[in-house]
């Protein structure tokens, strides 16, 4: 493990803790330990039993801890759910520098001037994204540092959570006795661990589908352009199948795993799921099409509903490089073929990539928010002011330079 400590990601999911610790060389995430604990103690993707879900919490650092024989003593979490917003923010300030020449500190402090959105009273600023500068009037300056101007324009995309939803998860972090180094929208770490860096140029729309919510992030020339959630998961197709087959949860998810979304699958109009009926009267049988077409209409009404987003903010054709499914819920089968009937453009599973070490425990889509923290807290801690004129290099420090403002717990009330 390196000088600076184990890199630790926490993803606080609505059915599961999952726990990563790791370290990276080069592109590589080295994985050296995980954990992973069930818990019953969020509703609609709302932390409802603090006690349970730190217990959750517990054991799942527990096990990667004994796994990786390091402590896990500060993480990076995850934060998801309806709860979450974002928007796109610009700001004005003066150049102060000898000269006007644009300085390091001209540049922070037009992006906290980006913070300075409004928001409801319940609200807290979670993260400030960098996307671009320009400077009197000139866009397209992504390292302005040392040129000449009076006037600095930032833009950013200023992501804000209820402040108690914040709050609980990260109480529920602490009275594990684990730290909360920054509070991140699952998405984003999803992206980070799943996508590469053309796909983010490119335009890339990626889903994180969980157990009780859909949360997205899509990505333009590189920056973020938009975000959002839908309290529809995993457990939503298993209840749409339970309540038609009039059966178990237990049944209707197995049937769910063998049945699959795709209505074009070879043998599926002559197959048949045998259920059990409520109550315990007995077995039924029902055409494994039925079945088929029910999660079917639900995935579509799940990819409609966030492609409507996208075309009213006007970004609907945005993602030219596709879109992404990750996330526990997205190992459901035929679910690309159905999204792509929505949103008109190729669409592929999200796997964490550029793994190494215990790569098998952690190499499905549901470790994808645990394993792109670590990328992202590796990024916050090595990305290094340069004089090249690096859009990676000079947004990323700006980000670790923001980070100061929300760690441990930190983060802007309403303004």
């Amino acid at each position: 493990m390196n000088e600076i400590g184990p890199l630790v990601g926490i993803d606080l999911g609505s059915s599961t803790v999952s726990v990563v610790v790791g370290e990276m060389e080069d592109d590589r995430l080295v994985v050296r330990g995980c954990g992973l604990a069930r818990h019953d103690g969020a509703r609609k993707g709302i932390i409802a039993n603090l006690e349970e879900v730190r217990e959750a919490v517990r054991v799942a650092a527990e096990e990667a801890e004994a796994m990786a024989s390091v402590p896990v003593e500060v993480a990076q979490v995850g934060i998801g759910g309806t709860p979450i917003q974002g928007v796109p923010s610009t700001a004005s300030v003066p150049v102060t520098g000898r000269d006007h020449t644009v300085t390091p500190d001209d540049l922070r402090r037009a992006l906290t001037a980006c913070a300075q959105v409004s928001i409801p009273d319940d609200y807290r600023v979670l993260d400030i994204i960098p996307c671009g500068f320009a400077l009197d009037g000139q866009p397209g300056m992504d390292h302005p540092v040392g040129m000449p101007g009076t006037r600095l324009d930032a833009t950013a995309y200023v992501l804000y959570a209820n402040r108690t939803h914040a709050e609980t998860v990260e109480q529920s972090i602490n009275h594990a006795a684990v730290a909360v180094r920054q509070l991140v929208f699952e998405p984003l770490a999803a992206a980070e661990a799943v996508l590469t860096n053309d796909e983010k140029e490119l335009g890339c729309l990626v889903l994180d589908m969980g157990y009780a919510t859909t949360e997205w992030v899509l990505f333009a020339e590189g920056s973020v352009a938009s975000s959002g959630a839908v309290p529809v998961g995993g457990r939503h197709f298993t209840a749409d199948l339970a309540a038609m087959l009039k059966t178990t949860t237990a049944a209707a998810e197995r049937t769910k795993r063998l049945v699959g979304a795709a209505l074009e699958r070879e043998g599926l109009d002559s197959a048949a799921v045998e259920v059990p009926a409520l109550g315990g009267d007995g077995d039924q049988v029902h055409a494994a099409v039925f079945a088929a077409e029910i999660l079917h209409e639900r995935a579509r009404d799940l990819f409609i509903g966030v492609h409507k987003v996208l075309v009213g903010q006007g970004l609907d054709r945005v993602p030219r490089a596709g879109v992404v499914l990750t996330g526990g819920a997205s190992r459901l089968e035929g679910l690309e073929e159905v999204a792509e009937t929505i949103f008109g453009h190729r669409v592929r599973p999200g796997w964490p990539r550029a793994l190494a070490g215990l790569v098998e425990p952690v190499s499905g889509p549901e470790w994808a928010v645990a394993c792109g923290l670590i990328r992202l807290q590796h990024s916050r801690r090595n990305q290094v002011l340069t004089s090249s004129a690096n859009r990676g290099s000079i947004l990323g420090w700006l980000r670790n330079a923001l980070g100061d403002f929300f760690e441990m717990g930190g983060g802007y009330d309403r303004v």
